[in-house]
């Protein structure tokens, strides 16, 4: 029997690793989950960043949206009666300044007129002269304000949105 090592001394050996390796799990277990808790933690912060992002970009889209919705028939209206000498100011409009833009063919001269009527923006087509007849206008958009000026080819339309230029053609020697 004096061959045999002695139980106690290699139980004591097999503990002594067993708890080593229980020591070196459970740090291992521990850096794991910690590990695991950062990404969680940066996968949130990475969501509400982009959520945020992505709110941001909706609220800007929305407020651009809005202007072209204001002044975009405004500019279409502008751009489709831009001729040479077809833009005018006049004060005629029922509530102040009103954009005029005129056109002449075979059959006589008409007028498009925008101008501010009860908290819109509306355009009208007459013929050259006749009244203002504001119940026959189109609402373009609501705005409480509504003016206009050209300078160097470029028309400058202010309204509740802001101010808008429009390059016009005719003011650059085109059509």
């Amino acid at each position: 029997m004096s061959n045999m090592p002695d139980l106690s001394v290699m139980d004591a050996l097999t503990m002594s690793a067993r708890n080593r390796s229980s020591k070196t799990n459970r740090m291992g277990r521990a850096f794991s989950i910690l590990l695991f808790v950062v990404f969680v933690i940066a996968d949130m912060l990475a969501l509400v960043a982009g959520a945020s992002a992505y709110g941001s970009l909706t609220h800007m889209q929305n407020e651009n949206d809005e202007v072209i919705m204001t002044v975009g028939p405004l500019v279409s209206s502008v751009r489709a009666n831009d001729t040479h000498g077809s833009v005018r100011k006049t004060m005629d409009g029922p509530e102040g300044e009103a954009l005029v833009l005129v056109e002449t063919d075979s059959q006589g001269t008409y007028e498009t007129r925008i101008y501010l009527y009860r908290g819109n923006i509306v355009q009208e087509y007459a013929l050259a002269g006749s009244p203002y007849t504001p119940s026959k206008a189109t609402v373009l958009a609501e705005s409480s304000t509504f003016s206009f000026e050209y300078h160097a080819g470029l028309l400058y339309i202010t309204t509740d949105s802001g101010v808008t230029k429009v390059a016009l053609r005719n003011m650059q020697g085109g059509a």
